[in-house]
């Protein structure tokens, strides 16, 4: 049938447009017939798949977080040689793709934001433990985000 085949394609191209829009190297795997000519290109930039400035939304989500304080040096501070003030602004970041999450916690948040405290709740949590990550995330203000999936 004409329509389903046709419905698959426009499927797939919305799956990739979808990819592409969260971050390149979200299609662009060394499969792809464009990976050695694109990551030769980057390599002469001096840059990579990796650089957080080929996804705006990395750009725009490391802004966000270091506009709420998250990331900042002065997250957590001494005020008078007193206890250490912890920041009272904290975020969820969810994303679609366990992939995505991948890059946020690897390309943003180890690389660029490195004292933002974090916990990761996705699939690979065990359904047992998953209440436990999320009441420590509650009841710890220490920790800065939590990332998860939607799904």
């Amino acid at each position: 049938d004409k329509s389903n085949v046709s419905s698959s394609h426009i499927f797939q191209a919305l799956q990739y447009l979808r990819k592409v829009c969260n971050h390149p190297k979200l299609v662009l795997s060394s499969q792809h017939p464009q990976y050695q000519t694109i990551t030769s290109q980057l390599k002469q930039q001096k840059s990579s798949l990796s650089d957080i400035s080929h996804a705006t939304k990395l750009c725009a989500l490391r802004q966000l977080l270091l506009d709420c304080g998250i990331g900042t040096q002065s997250s957590i501070s001494v005020i008078n040689g007193s206890e250490p003030v912890v920041n009272q602004h904290r975020a969820l970041v969810f994303c679609q793709l366990k992939s995505m999450l991948d890059i946020v916690e690897n390309d943003l948040l180890r690389v660029h934001m490195p004292s933002v405290t974090y916990l990761r709740l996705d699939g690979n949590v065990p359904p047992s433990s998953r209440h436990s990550v999320v009441h420590r995330f509650n009841n710890d203000p220490s920790i800065d985000v939590l990332l998860l999936t939607t799904q």
